[in-house]
């Protein structure tokens, strides 16, 4: 059975954990951070840390739990949770359990963390202030990324500290690794440096990735990570994270030409409706036309035909129109009228 890569360089457990609790004792780099803080909060001030993911926010908050807590005045809470809205009462009365709740039961100077703070919006420091006045709460300290101060209440603001959380520098780096995994050559300072380089100022990225170089080298037989075998690395990630992109570009594109074939699938289903009215107008106009020229050629024909003869040829037709004229009509009316020129055929 192979052994975990950590534990055959004498490591009981993994030496980059990024989770807190493992090294809840060790701020290092943070140390002014968290006296900042723990003196904000024994002056009863609300406390502002802003403070990106990754860059040991919850390695100071853990700190501080270690410090402050063990005498159950700390309330911690992550205002990310999906139950609702901040309950600072239900808080303070869960620090006495069932009974806390049946009586209503709070506690006074309680310290509260708040986690996440830039999901706070007026309403929650609402809810906050009267408790922070009246004495239940004694500090409150916000941590998160983008905390919007224009949400935090007057009574609140008035006793407001901001406390920086610093820069992650190349120096630091080194100090933090050297913290984790003492003065074995598994990672030089220079390989330490060469690595913050390129991951930039994230504690938790800084940590990932030694995590990764150190198991990578020593399952492959090596028991110090190598320039080369950094650059090796770097090349293959920045390799990856193009596949990655062609792969999303590729998928993308298989989406799209999916949602097109339907379209024209559904266009295929669609009945085809001819209308024929045009074409039959169409016809009737051109029947017409036929007909009025055979009329015409049939009028020429038997006008040459009656100049032919030098006469004029009798047609009923012609006299409908004097049937339906009364016999007094007709013989009251001039022959000639009624017959014309020609009167004999």
């Amino acid at each position: 059975m192979n052994k975990i890569w950590y534990k055959e360089i004498g490591f009981f457990s993994n030496p980059f954990s990024i989770k807190p609790a493992a090294f809840h004792d060790q701020a290092i780099g943070y140390e002014k951070v968290v006296d900042e803080i723990s003196y904000g909060i024994l002056n009863k001030k609300i406390i502002l840390v802003d403070g990106d993911y990754g860059n040991g926010k919850s390695t100071i908050l853990k700190r501080l739990l270690n410090d402050f807590g063990g005498k159950k005045q700390v309330i911690y809470y992550s205002c990310n949770r999906i139950e609702g809205r901040l309950d600072v009462k239900n808080l303070l009365n869960g620090r006495y359990g069932i009974i806390g709740e049946w009586f209503d039961m709070k506690p006074k100077d309680m310290i509260l963390l708040l986690d996440e703070a830039q999901d706070l919006d007026a309403k929650d420091y609402e809810r906050i202030y009267p408790y922070y006045q009246e004495g239940y709460i004694k500090s409150v300290v916000l941590m998160g990324k983008g905390i919007k101060k224009e949400n935090i209440i007057g009574g609140l603001k008035s006793n407001l500290e901001e406390v920086d959380m610093g820069r992650l520098n190349e120096d630091l780096a080194v100090l933090i690794i050297r913290k984790r995994i003492g003065d074995i050559p598994l990672l030089t300072d220079s390989i330490i440096r060469k690595v913050y380089q390129k991951t930039g100022d994230n504690v938790r990225t800084l940590l990932k990735t030694c995590e990764e170089l150190s198991k990578l080298s020593i399952d492959s037989g090596r028991r110090k990570v190598t320039e080369e075998f950094v650059k090796q690395y770097f090349q293959e990630e920045k390799k990856d994270k193009v596949e990655a992109k062609e792969e999303k570009k590729e998928e993308i594109k298989e989406k799209k030409e999916k949602v097109e074939a339907k379209e024209e699938k559904k266009e295929e289903k669609k009945p085809i409706i001819i209308d024929r009215r045009n074409e039959k107008l169409e016809e009737k106009e051109k029947k017409d036309k036929v007909e009025a020229k055979e009329e015409k050629k049939e009028e020429i024909k038997e006008k040459k035909e009656d100049k032919r003869k030098g006469g004029k040829v009798y047609k009923p037709d012609e006299y409908k129109g004097l049937m339906k004229s009364s016999a007094e009509e007709l013989l009251n009316k001039p022959t000639d009228e009624i017959f014309g020129d020609e009167q004999y055929y």
